[in-house]
Parts: C-alpha cells; structure tokens; sequence
C-alpha cells in the first residue's frame, strides 16, 4: 500500500432494500484508497458482500458492495453512474468475513477496499470463468485409531468440555511432545458434529508432512490452501469451505480468509512464528485474525508452541488464555545435550568452527544426519569487539548500530547517528571487530571441501524458490537422501526430520546483539526449537552453539533454566522501557527521492498534537535505507491504548494523503521488526 485516504463509510442497519425505488450502493475496489464510490441500482437483488461491474474513470472494474441505502435519501450534487452488472445474486463475501474484513481494515490501517480483495480468490477477483466441477471431499477407506497418552488425554478432555465456546487455549509442548496428535483427536471430534476445522501453519514445506499425519487417522482426508496452488485450485476450496459442513483445511497465513460457514476449532500451530504475519501490501497478522474469528463463530482457538510469543505469554500470565502443558516427548526420547563452544579461541573457517568439524565428523561416519542453522542469510547488523566482548552502540542513545557493509558505516535506527568504523571509539587495547553474521552459500561451499562424499543441502529462501524445490526438499528429506541440512529459520519450523543427531547453531551473536527489540526473543525461540530438531525418535542427540560471548546472562539463562525463565526475565526487561506486549506500536514508511524531504515530512507528523500517552521515535533510516533510488525513512509511534494508537495514526493518514503524490508510505501496525 502506497497511500492511504479518507475513511470508509460505516456499513448500514439493514442488507438488502427491497424497494421499488433505485438503491445507492457505496462500492470499493482493489487499489490503495481507502474511499468507497457511489453507483445507482434498481436490481432488487443487490446485496452487500455482492460483486458488481462498474464504469470507474476510463475504464471498467470489478468491485464489491460493503452499502446500500435508498437513493433518495443523500442530496444529488454531482452525476451519479448506474452499474453495469450484478455479478453475485449470492454474496460472495458472508456476513461474518465481511465482519472480519472491516476490523482488519479499521486495525491495520489498510485500504477496506484491498482488505476485501484480498479475502478472495484470483478468480473471484478478476471475474475468470469459474470451475464447473467441484471439489469432491475425499473419504480413507481405512485408518489407524489414535491413542494419546496420559498428558493428553488430560488436556483433550478439558478442551472437549469448553468446544462449543470461544476460548483461546494456550498447549505448551516442548518440541516432538505430539502436540499434533492432539490437533487430530480434537478435529475427529469435530467431525463427528459436523464442524470444520482450520489448521494453520508457518510455511508451504510444513503442510505435507501435517497432511500426512492426520491422513493417517481421520476417516475425511484434509484439503491444502497456500500460495502453490493453482488459481482454480483455490477457488476449489474456497467453494468447499462455504458449502460443505465435514471440512478439514490444513493453510498458510492466507487460509485465514476462507469463508468457512460452521467453524467449530481453529489451530495456529508454532504460533510464535514470523511467518504469520504479512510483511508486504496487506500486514495482517494471521495468528491475530484467527483468534477474531474463533470469537466471530463463537469457537475454540488453540495457539500451538514450544516457544509462545511474549504476547501470549502475557495473556496467560494475566488470564486472558488458558495454558495447558505437554511436559514429555510423545517419542519418550531424551531432550538433546546441548554445548557451548567459544568462537573468540576456536576462531570459526568460513562459519565452522575445528569443535563442530570434529563432531560432524564423528556424527557422519556412523551414516547419522547434521543440520548446520544460520540465523540469518547475509550479513549481521550488530558489530562486535571479538576481544573485550563490547558491542558497538550509538553514543547518542545506546542502541545496537547497525552495520551497513554498502556503504561500511554504522547507523542508528533509532536516532539516525551515523558513523564511520574507523570513527569508533577504542573499547580496548586491541579492538579486533567483526560483524556478526555469514551467509549460507560460504557455508555450503566450505562443508563440500570438508565431506566430498556426503550429500549436502542448503534450505533457504533463496535455493528453495518454487514448489518442484519444495518437493525435491520433503521427499529427499523422507527418504535419507541428505546427510548435512544447511539452513535459515525454514529448516526449524517443525519439520521431523529423522536419524539428526547433531545440530550446530553458527551464529548465535547476530540474535543475541540484535538491533531489533524483539531480537533476544526470536533467538531464545530459535534456539529452543532447532534444538528440538535432534533426537527426536531414538536417538540421544546434540546441539553445538558457537557464540564470542559464552558467558552471555541471557544465553545462559535459556540453556540452563530454558524457554519460560527467559521469557519472564526478558518481559520484564519489555515492561521496564514500554514496549510490546505491555504497550501497542505501529511504523509509519514513508519513501522519496529526496532524503531531506522524507525527514522533513515525518518530523512535521511528530508536531501533531498528540495525547500525553502516545510516544513517538525517529524519524530515522529504515532497515532497508535505499532502494530503487528512494530514500526510506520510518517513524515508531505507540501507546498504551490500541485505541488512542489507532486515533493518533489517522490524524497522520489524512495529514500524509493531503502531500505529493510521488511520495509513498505504509503503515505497519503491530510490526515484528522494529
């Protein structure tokens, strides 16, 4: 989204008007303004939710009704157009995703027009002919009976007396505690009563192996929904979930948006996972919007973790979520030894250290797997001394800087401070700094030296680009065609890989210094849930954690006291300086050719007179300071109150909707990278 204008009228009391005079219907469209459009119709049968075909400037377009009000009843003061056609007689939108349409609208500050368009498929949007055959719900001839152990019998019968209302359920397991079996006892209860199910999660890779799982043990074979598939396919399921009861989907984030008729549980499984939330157009976040619609259909919402995100964390410490907890691995195996190596004496080669060659070494000629995890794909922010343990901070604010290797300066993303690093001030005798971070691929080409003859893969983003690779990946992955996993976060995120006897974690610093606030967090998760990856079956496995600062309070605390000691530390730590989940922020993008003129535009936003809670930071650079010649600047503003928040950002909108038009900016409301 680019730009954002004046809000949209509220919806009317009543649906349709079953009048003999013309109807005014208020329309909005898929692009950034978020403003709806007044047409006449004297079709009796328009609805809201209804798509219709309008003239819009030079041009036609595909739009859809969110009002309908007698056309007698708003003084003519310029030329009203009819519409052309009445594309549904049956709404496409229901009531209840309308519903959830507007809020998301109203709380991400984003155009209702886009919101609704997005909540479609491709073929609802451009109008494409429609599939004639539809999708036949696929029955097992014969499946296993699913016996839980003793934990979770405890806890499914507790869900099972509250599953006819909303509540959020909070399952704490640690990782291989057969919290999915769990999910597939409660969905076989569903069923039976004739209820859909939604299961929901992080990534595309993680939906075979889930689809598989309760394959094994339900009578309905699930349906998929994600980015993969084909546009028919799509509208394909979308038609089932409106029209069959006995339904199962198992989805990414975009599966929040089907238009399920009888919801009776929803599942956001790894619920503390970044990948629920949209980062680019449209910056919902999933996990938020299921939980709206389990209270929409008044039905349980479980949040799956080993790790939860501090937010619900809070929500349990404060009662607002119920919290259950699977303390034993579903497999009995015993959780993995985990060892700290000191990369300032063991200095690495190209991201290895001589300890984890060692024990790769050791791991490999027994025919067992390794996986080798990098937090990130590039370069590190953070900068440190690898000599007296310092991190460069601003002078100016004491924040991480951020290293820049384009431009190799340092720069504050909070205030902006820039400086050279030959500017740095001397931390000690012998500063020796070195940017926390190494990429991937340096790693890949430094273990094919080391072990020619074994079989390596590198997961990322970059070498698993389309669904061929995502299934080349999965099915080498079942079958033990690779021996050393090299990989981001997309390796850790449930996957059950088997026979991983060793784990090595190659940069942890980047996390533990990370100029994010969130940054610890993410790394106590990541930590937690790629050494669950290991000796998950039989095997007592390993974790090697190669770090500068091994002594690190944080780091120590969340090996030996684990997930949940951190978490109420680091809370505190959030609470101390205001920040989520004890208070509510939002960024504010603004880009330009001119640099001067971004900073001058969000300076002018920070005059704007504001209540006393709400607090403002920047403007400083974006994460990303440049791009396509655009300068991008960002300011974070917040408050105790979603409330005033939201207020606050709508002055902001209508003072940014009155600029230059060449000028874009987002809005980013409850953002997981500051």
């Amino acid at each position: 989204m680019d730009k954002v204008l004046t809000h949209y009228t509220k919806t009317p009391r009543k649906e349709v008007y079953n009048i003999s005079m013309p109807n005014l219907v208020k329309v909005v469209f898929d692009i950034p303004i978020n403003e709806s459009f007044d047409y006449i119709s004297e079709d009796k049968k328009v609805k809201i939710g209804s798509r219709v075909r309008v003239s819009f400037g030079n041009a036609t377009r595909i739009g859809v009704i969110i009002d309908i009000i007698p056309a007698d009843s708003k003084p003519k003061t310029y030329k009203i157009k009819k519409i052309d056609e009445l594309i549904d007689e049956v709404p496409v939108l229901t009531k209840e995703m309308f519903k959830t349409c507007k809020w998301a609208s109203s709380y991400y500050h984003h155009p209702i027009g886009q919101v609704i368009f997005s909540a479609m498929t491709p073929l609802h949007r451009k109008q494409r002919k429609e599939p004639t055959s539809k999708l036949e719900i696929q029955h097992n001839e014969s499946f296993d009976e699913l016996i839980l152990n003793a934990e979770q019998k405890k806890i499914y019968d507790s869900l099972i007396n509250d599953k006819k209302k909303f509540k959020v359920n909070v399952i704490r397991g640690v990782t291989g505690s057969g919290k999915t079996e769990l999910y597939i006892k409660l969905a076989k209860k569903c069923i039976k009563e004739h209820c859909q199910i939604l299961i929901m999660v992080p990534e595309i890779n993680l939906i075979p192996q889930t689809l598989e799982r309760f394959k094994k043990y339900l009578k309905i074979i699930p349906l998929q929904y994600h980015s993969n598939l084909t546009p028919t396919q799509k509208h394909k399921v979308w038609e089932a979930c409106s029209k069959e009861e006995q339904i199962i989907v198992i989805g990414t984030r975009s599966s929040i948006f089907l238009p399920f008729k009888k919801l009776g549980l929803i599942v956001v499984d790894e619920e503390h996972d970044s990948s629920y939330k949209q980062t680019e157009m449209f910056k919902y976040n999933a996990r938020d919007i299921g939980i709206l619609r389990g209270h929409n259909f008044k039905c349980p919402v479980i949040l799956g973790s080993a790790t939860p995100s501090f937010e619900t964390v809070r929500n349990i410490k404060i009662g607002k979520y119920q919290e259950y907890r699977l303390e034993k691995r579903y497999y009995k195996s015993k959780l993995p030894m985990i060892t700290i190596i000191d990369s300032s004496i063991d200095r690495p080669n190209e991201g290895l250290t001589n300890t984890l060659i060692r024990s790769m070494k050791i791991e490999l000629e027994k025919n067992r797997k390794v996986i080798l995890f990098l937090g990130r794909r590039g370069f590190s922010n953070s900068v440190i001394c690898t000599n007296c343990k310092t991190i460069l901070k601003c002078p100016k604010c004491g924040t991480n800087m951020t290293y820049h290797k384009n431009v190799e300066k340092l720069i504050c993303h909070n205030c902006d401070f820039k400086q050279n690093i030959e500017q740095v001030k001397k931390c000690c005798d012998n500063p020796v700094l070195t940017p926390l971070g190494i990429g991937t691929q340096r790693v890949e080409n430094r273990v094919k030296q080391l072990f020619p003859n074994k079989t390596v893969l590198r997961v990322d983003s970059d070498n698993i680009t389309s669904k061929k690779d995502l299934e080349d990946f999965i099915e080498k992955a079942n079958n033990n065609k690779i021996d050393i996993f090299i990989g981001t976060q997309m390796i850790v995120k449930g996957h059950d890989f088997k026979d991983i006897a060793l784990v090595g974690i190659l940069n942890i610093d980047a996390g533990l210094y990370s100029t994010d606030f969130r940054g610890l967090e993410k790394t106590a998760q990541l930590i937690t849930q790629v050494s669950g990856r290991t000796g998950r079956q039989t095997e007592h496995g390993n974790v090697l954690i190669q770090t500068h600062n091994p002594d690190h309070s944080i780091l120590k605390t969340i090996l030996k006291e684990g997930y949940e000691k951190f978490s109420h530390i680091a809370l505190e730590q959030r609470k101390n300086v205001n920040l989520p989940p004890y208070s509510h922020i939002g960024i504010i993008v603004l880009s330009s050719n001119n640099m001067n003129f971004s900073k001058s535009v969000l300076n002018k936003l920070k005059e704007i007179k504001r209540n006393k809670s709400i607090f403002i930071y920047g403007p400083a650079q974006s994460k990303v300071p440049k791009r396509n010649n655009q300068y991008n600047y960002q300011l974070l503003i917040g408050s105790n109150s979603s409330k005033l928040l939201s207020e606050h950002i709508s002055k902001f909108e209508i003072y940014l909707s009155s600029l230059n038009k060449k000028i874009k900016w987002h809005i980013d409301i409850d953002p997981l990278e500051s």
